[in-house]
């Protein structure tokens, strides 16, 4: 927890020019400001909002709890989904390269040997060129 406290006189309204302020005109003002970083208060904080509302610590608690299932949940299922999404991607990757074989072959069949030979290396570079930007990307 940060603490920060600042003092400083402001005086009572504008005193009269030929006047000294006594020191009774000038207040002092005492600042506090306490902050915290996380999801829970500090025990000293939670204490005092239990002077002010029995049950508070308990409510925050409850609330945090909660609070973190949500984030997992959200979590599990930007997991699955993002699962998902791989698979896909593969299997249509999968289909893609085998078609594109499979036209090679159909071309190579029919008497076109420069287009299958052209049909298959773009093929084989493509797939080559997908794993080598993957590992690229993973930083292997």
């Amino acid at each position: 927890m940060i603490v920060s406290v600042r003092v400083s006189r402001r005086p009572k309204g504008n005193p009269p020019a030929r006047q000294q302020p006594s020191q009774d005109q000038q207040p002092t003002v005492i600042e506090r400001n306490e902050f915290w970083q996380g999801p829970l208060p500090p025990p000293v904080v939670l204490d005092q909002f239990r002077q002010l509302v029995p049950d508070a610590p308990e409510r925050i608690f409850a609330m945090w709890e909660q609070e973190a299932q949500h984030r997992r949940e959200l979590e599990k299922s930007s997991l699955k989904g993002n699962l998902q999404t791989v698979r896909l991607g593969q299997w249509a990757a999968i289909a893609f390269s085998l078609s594109a074989l499979a036209v090679a072959a159909l071309a190579l069949t029919l008497g076109y040997p420069s287009a299958a030979m052209v049909i298959g290396a773009l093929d084989i570079a493509a797939v080559v060129g997908a794993f080598l930007y993957v590992r690229r990307q993973n930083g292997q």
